[in-house]
């Protein structure tokens, strides 16, 4: 056998090692049965020989190979929409393909050594590939969250300012300003949908949306989300009961944002009267929020996912993006809090638990 067995062997059983190497990925990932060979296999022959090169201690040669791995392969993977998991698994079927196949070289102690530069080498290799990877798609989150926030939001934002204004012109025909406030209530709706998504954008691609935590009162926030859903919707019947202490340390936008979506979810879906509780536990170390109303019960096999991005609370029912119970378990998991929901032929309800921590954020608590 040649000095360098292990590497001699992988040149020579290229073909065979792609071929069981694709055999296995296409049998256990669904999502790379679907590409075409060609996408699927794209850079293997470089990267074996990229692992025979390492074997052999060219160290720069093997590099070069592993980079054009992480700009091709692995970003080709995200240009398809495959997840970085889904990538991790091609490589871990890789290595065990390669070790399955180099039992067929016979043991010494150099090429023991030689079998532990192959998995150096793959290690590198797996580190670029993930690097490239992960640096690409947070410049592609980037890019989304950038145009969802400046280049949506700032036309929407003119157009509102233009039909707030011309809502106020005495020049306009009773006609004219109930299409001039039809536009303006579209584009309230665009923009809190705008907002959504980017809620959505932050949530699933930068680990959570972010909340400013101060002093607050979860009172004045219900009295505040109950008065604007009456404004919106002035022909519904919503009724607001507060009990206890409810100051605590919450954000309030975000709390404001979390019961307007529930509101405006039990008005879309439910039926009158929409009840929105607040109150305080007896040891003080809690309040609760809890959104209930009367209609139809949503279907058992969705609640599982009822707080999923893209889920409609019913099926039949496709107002909005789905996006609204995903913001809103965001918000709550951002405060620590605790979100359920019930649902019925008597009522279906929302509940929050809030925990009141630091206590030391509660004024006035003995």
């Amino acid at each position: 056998m040649s000095t360098c067995a292990v590497a001699e062997y992988i040149r020579g059983q290229k073909q065979a090692i792609s071929a069981d190497w694709e055999r296995a990925v296409v049998a256990e990932l669904r999502e790379l049965a679907k590409l075409e060979r060609g996408a699927l296999i794209d850079h293997m022959p470089e990267v074996l020989e990229g692992l025979a090169a390492w074997v052999e201690g060219r160290a720069e040669d093997a590099r070069a190979s592993f980079i054009g791995l992480a700009d091709g392969h692995a970003l080709q993977r995200l240009g398809f929409g495959i997840e970085l998991a889904v990538v991790n698994i091609e490589y871990r079927w890789l290595r065990s393909v390669l070790l399955q196949h180099l039992r067929a070289v016979p043991s010494s102690l150099d090429v023991r050594e030689q079998l532990i530069r192959l998995n150096e080498g793959l290690d590198h290799a797996i580190h670029f590939a993930v690097r490239r990877y992960s640096e690409q798609r947070d410049l592609v989150r980037d890019r989304f969250i950038g145009i969802l926030g400046h280049d949506l939001r700032d036309p929407l934002s003119s157009v509102a300012m233009a039909t707030h204004h011309l809502l106020r012109s005495e020049a306009l025909s009773a006609l004219d300003r109930s299409r001039v406030a039809m536009i303006e209530r579209a584009v309230a709706r665009m923009e809190r949908m705008v907002a959504d998504v980017l809620d959505f954008a932050r949530g699933q691609l930068a680990q959570g949306i972010p909340v400013s935590i101060a002093r607050a009162d979860l009172a004045e926030i219900c009295r505040a989300a109950a008065e604007e859903a009456r404004g919106v919707h002035p022909q519904r019947t919503i009724e607001l009961e507060l009990r206890g202490d409810l100051r605590g340390a919450f954000d309030r936008d975000r709390l404001l944002q979390l019961l307007g979506n529930l509101l405006s979810n039990a008005i879309h879906h439910g039926e009158d009267p929409i009840r929105l509780e607040a109150w305080e536990v007896e040891d003080h170390q809690a309040v609760f929020t809890r959104i209930r109303n009367r209609g139809l019960p949503i279907p058992p096999e969705l609640l599982p996912n009822l707080f999923d991005p893209f889920v409609q609370a019913r099926k039949e029912q496709k107002s909005g993006l789905g996006l609204g119970l995903y913001i809103v378990a965001q918000i709550a998991r951002a405060h620590g809090a605790i979100y359920q929901v019930s649902s019925s032929a008597e009522e279906t309800a929302f509940t929050i638990q809030w925990p009141r921590t630091p206590l030391g954020e509660v004024p006035d608590r003995t």
